[in-house]
């Protein structure tokens, strides 16, 4: 498999550059080792993965329905019900609606059999998800061993995010669908060498990025085979493969980008960059800290010039300066990321070819670094701001926050797929072979983390879903590998408890259960209004008002009561949030998914409430994005709507929601703010 059978011909006017690839390419695959299972798949395995796919089936079509819809469903019921009114997804403001316009289209035929209603419109969803437990099982037949494997597929259908996400009408269990998909692809592709499973793992990513454009992240997939085998020839045409779907990336997401109204910019200049775009900008120190800063820099330089004179390789040792001068640069400017990064990559290139010794000259460099570290954190402690900003400064660029985002599914299987890198690194450096899984985790797993955290500072986990079906993959291989570890020595000091498969069977049970939390899992299946926003209720309500012409409506979710009510009059968010779905249209700034109007301020709540004195005026309130009470998306028109200006005639059932009327009392003050 390692041999340069595989790369003869590649160039045939020079053999010698054939000859250094080959070379190349064997250096690199040796530093892998292949772990496919020996052991194969029987009847009573394929039984029990019938068991555990009907139990996930049960599980995402129990209480599929009972309760209305939430989150961003309503913007794909909207689309759905447009097309099966009119053939296309427009929305009420008349936009295109063109995101996941597979499922907007499988949706639409699930409401054309059962009707409209939140069950039909998450079929589509619940029967993906169900579909997915298989496909996983699928790709887990390349790192594990039949029972390792159903455990895997266990948690699969047990876990949490997942059943929640076949149980919602959005793309992201497609999304995790066509990932398990292409894994499955490129594992067989590795397997046979037949180009056809290689076009199916493209085409299965291209789908997943019509569905979802985060599905690029997992791209790299595409050049595990060509690594681990040795073979520049597929290692090319994986290049290839991957350089297909980038570009088809750019063209989808291109195409979906062009259908979104720009927002106005002078709509909320004077605010800055939004909050989810930004961390705290390092301090500008005084001048006397940063010559003193750059002056101990300067000495650490020397330990790190010092520390790669022990090692004798020549290119090793300047690899060894390189790294670790640039990642103290890149310390001195507060790219603290970026730098810890490149000061293991160091880090391990002289431990592998320096051996031991490097340690005490390594562990000098080490403590003048922490003690940089240490001032930097005193100087910036030292200003206002809390701990996650000083620590976001010391950061600085990509973000780690996707890190810990991803971790949010399931933390175990997070924390051990880490531990498979601390590993295969620890390996590394002892002159040894890096399991193959850990190399999924970096292709599809830690790089993909590393490069969202450009692009965005602070995001919602599900921005991280395309990586967790490989991190789960990697989380299960590893603790198959660290069970073999321990029977081992168990064997060996001749313990018994640990020697047969039954202790095998109890270690993948027991990290079965620590990666789906069973207490999560009951808190998620068939879960009502305790865990979900009642807007439907709240429509059901203003429905039983019998609003006339002349009464005025506001909603906080503006999407979901267009949906259930038809039309709203204006949307209630500050500018802050509201920012991002607005245009300017005939004069006047409204949410480009509705075409409601927008009401941003207390100025203009307040104008509303004169303007329309003598008239009804409801503001329908929103049961998500509580973790601040939503004060912040609704900024200085909170107090308002707590003040005896209002009065609460409805609260939902899930203890939230709140249907607020205006009760004609007079404002507190007048309002002397112009409107926006």
């Amino acid at each position: 498999m390692f041999s340069d059978a595989a790369n003869r011909g590649l160039f045939p006017v020079s053999p010698t550059l054939t000859d250094h690839v080959g070379g190349f390419m064997r250096s690199l695959s040796e530093l892998f080792r292949i772990t496919v299972p020996l052991e194969r798949d029987q009847q009573a395995h394929r039984i029990m993965l019938l068991v555990i796919v009907s139990i996930g089936a049960w599980l995402r079509f129990w209480g599929l329905g009972n309760v209305g819809l939430h989150g961003d469903e309503e913007t794909m019921a909207m689309a759905t019900m447009a097309i099966v009114r009119d053939g296309a997804p427009i929305l009420p403001s008349g936009m295109f609606y063109p995101r996941g316009m597979t499922e907007l289209y499988l949706m639409a035929g699930s409401v054309q059999l059962f009707g409209e209603s939140e069950w039909a419109f998450r079929v589509p969803s619940a029967v993906c998800g169900v579909l997915t437990i298989w496909w996983a099982w699928l790709a887990g037949r390349r790192f594990l061993r039949p029972y390792w494997n159903l455990a895997f597929a266990t948690a699969v259908a047990l876990l949490p995010s997942m059943i929640v996400y076949s149980q919602t009408a959005r793309m992201y269990i497609f999304l995790l669908a066509a990932v398990a998909g292409c894994m499955v692809c490129v594992f067989a592709w590795e397997r046979s060498g037949r180009l056809g499973w290689l076009i199916g793992g493209v085409l299965a990513l291209v789908i997943g990025i019509e569905l979802h454009a985060l599905a690029v992240t997992t791209v790299l997939l595409f050049l595990m085979p060509g690594i681990l085998q040795g073979d520049f020839r597929k290692l090319l045409y994986g290049g290839v493969a991957a350089a297909i779907v980038m570009v088809s990336y750019l063209l989808i997401n291109g195409w979906v980008d062009s259908h979104y109204p720009v927002p106005p910019p002078e709509y909320a200049a004077d605010l800055g960059a939004p909050m989810w775009d930004r961390s705290r900008a390092p301090e500008a120190f005084a001048l006397t800290f940063e010559i003193a800063l750059w002056i101990a820099g300067l000495a650490i330089a020397f330990f790190a010039v010092h520390l790669s004179r022990v090692i004798p390789q020549r290119f090793a040792a300047i690899s060894v300066a390189t790294l670790l001068l640039v990642g103290l640069l890149l310390q001195l400017k507060l790219y603290y990321h970026m730098a810890v990064l490149l000061f293991v990559a160091g880090v391990v290139v002289a431990r592998r070819f320096g051996g031991p010794r490097v340690w005490r000259r390594l562990s000098i460099f080490a403590l003048g670094s922490g003690l940089l570290a240490l001032i930097h954190f005193s100087l910036l402690a030292s200003t206002p701001g809390s701990l996650k900003k000083v620590i976001g400064a010391l950061v600085g660029q990509p973000s780690i926050w996707p890190y810990a985002r991803i971790l949010d599914f399931s933390e175990f299987a997070g924390l051990l797929a880490l531990a498979s890198v601390v590993w295969g690194l620890w390996q590394l450096m002892k002159r040894r072979r890096v399991t193959d899984y850990v190399l999924l985790g970096v292709l599809a797993v830690w790089i993909p983390m590393f490069t969202i955290g450009f692009f965005v500072w602070s995001m919602p986990p599900r921005y991280t879903v395309a990586s967790l079906l490989p991190m789960m993959v990697c989380a299960f291989a590893f603790a198959q590998k660290g069970t073999d570890w321990l029977q081992a020595k168990a064997a060996a000091r001749n313990i018994s408890p640990l020697k047969d498969r039954a202790g095998q069977l109890v270690a993948a049970a027991v990290t079965t259960v620590l990666v789906v939390n069973p207490m999560e899992v009951v808190a998620n299946v068939n879960s009502g209004y305790e865990s979900n926003p009642d807007h439907k209720g709240a429509a059901e309500f203003m429905k039983s008002q019998n609003i006339g012409p002349g009464d005025v409506v506001l909603a906080e979710d503006i999407l979901q009561q267009t949906y259930y009510l038809g039309h709203v009059d204006y949307w209630l968010m500050s500018r802050n949030h509201a920012r991002r779905y607005v245009e300017l249209k005939n004069g006047r700034i409204q949410d480009f998914y509705t075409g409601s109007g927008v009401i941003s301020s207390a100025a203009m709540l307040e104008d509303l409430l004169r303007d329309a004195r003598g008239h009804r005026i409801f503001v329908i309130g929103s049961g998500e994005n509580q973790s601040d009470k939503r004060r912040g998306m609704r900024g200085d028109m909170d107090p308002v709507l707590h003040s005896d200006q209002f009065e609460v005639v409805y609260e939902g059932r899930d203890g939230l929601t709140q249907v607020w009327r205006a009760t004609g009392a007079p404002p507190s003050q007048p309002s002397s703010t112009p409107r926006e």
